[in-house]
């Protein structure tokens, strides 16, 4: 049997494709971090900061937690180092967890100027151009439902500071994704986006977060994060407007892959008999044109 190398390509291409959608869905993290997590978040409203600090450093330094996971921890590091007076191992704490995410907004139960105003300290000695003036305030309501291959509207407005915002965007990616999509949103009173969702025949989630931006580009307010974005879940399309399939959902993708391989016998049969074809039985009979 004789195989073409088209047909072998296709096929590996194929397969590749299968094994893609067999893959497990990657940065899910370790659950024993989430679990640390959870019991420093207990401990740090406890004031059990010493106890936070243990159970964090090696949140922080393995390499199974996720950015989400060390951003949180280094947040309650850097909080819990500063009660406790440790102020270089505070700074240390908060410019790793700007070396993550520059315009991660502090995000401290207790609500003390003391602690925000070392935070914008650090924050403004880490990150080039930012200035601390002070935060602005985002209030969004989620849609409540969004369709695949449709167009979806979000909506924002700022709160408070507005003298500090110079633009506003939404950041939004189809779950599982690493990389986000830019919308700017404009308006007066109410800010707006529009986009199209991809298109799907399957439900999928949307994460998203809004960002309030200085006139220098810099965060300077906050709905969701990269790493802890909100959430829409979206309804597939249904019927025939479901063009968003993968291409080995495809009915006639595996239907060509099948007259590949069965044009591939074919062709082994062919090859493998003969290589010329025998003469034939009959004698031959001239045909005059007249």
């Amino acid at each position: 049997m004789v195989w073409g190398r088209g047909s072998w390509r296709f096929i590996a291409a194929a397969l590749a494709l299968l094994a893609l959608s067999l893959a497990p869905t990657p940065g899910l993290g370790d659950p024993s971090m989430r679990r640390r997590l959870g019991q420093a978040k207990r401990q740090y409203i406890a004031q059990e900061y010493e106890r936070v600090i243990q159970l964090l450093g090696p949140v922080a330094q393995s390499p199974m937690a996720t950015i989400s996971e060390k951003v949180k921890a280094y947040e309650l590091l850097g909080l819990s180092y500063l009660i406790l007076g440790d102020e270089l191992r505070a700074r240390a704490a908060f410019e790793n967890l700007l070396g993550l995410d520059q315009g991660h907004q502090l995000d401290d139960p207790s609500g003390s100027p003391k602690l925000r105003q070392f935070y914008d300290s650090v924050r403004e000695s880490f990150v080039p151009g930012y200035s601390a003036r002070g935060t602005a305030t985002l209030e969004h309501a989620a849609p409540r439902r969004a369709i695949a291959g449709r167009r979806i509207e979000l909506a924002a407005s700022v709160v408070s500071g507005q003298e500090l915002v110079g633009s506003v965007i939404l950041r939004w990616r189809r779950a599982g994704l690493l990389t986000y999509s830019t919308e700017r949103m404009q308006g007066a009173q109410q800010l707006l986006a529009r986009f199209i969702l991809p298109e799907d025949s399957s439900a999928y989630r949307l994460e998203y977060y809004i960002e309030a931006r200085s006139a220098a580009g810099h965060a300077v307010g906050r709905v969701g994060s990269p790493e802890e974005p909100l959430q829409i879940k979206v309804a597939g399309i249904t019927g025939t407007a479901a063009t968003g399939k993968p291409i080995y959902k495809r009915w006639w993708f595996w239907t060509a892959v099948g007259v590949v391989v069965l044009g591939g016998v074919t062709a082994g049969i062919v090859a493998g008999s003969s290589d010329s074809a025998p003469p034939g039985s009959l004698e031959p009979n001239p045909v005059q044109l007249r």
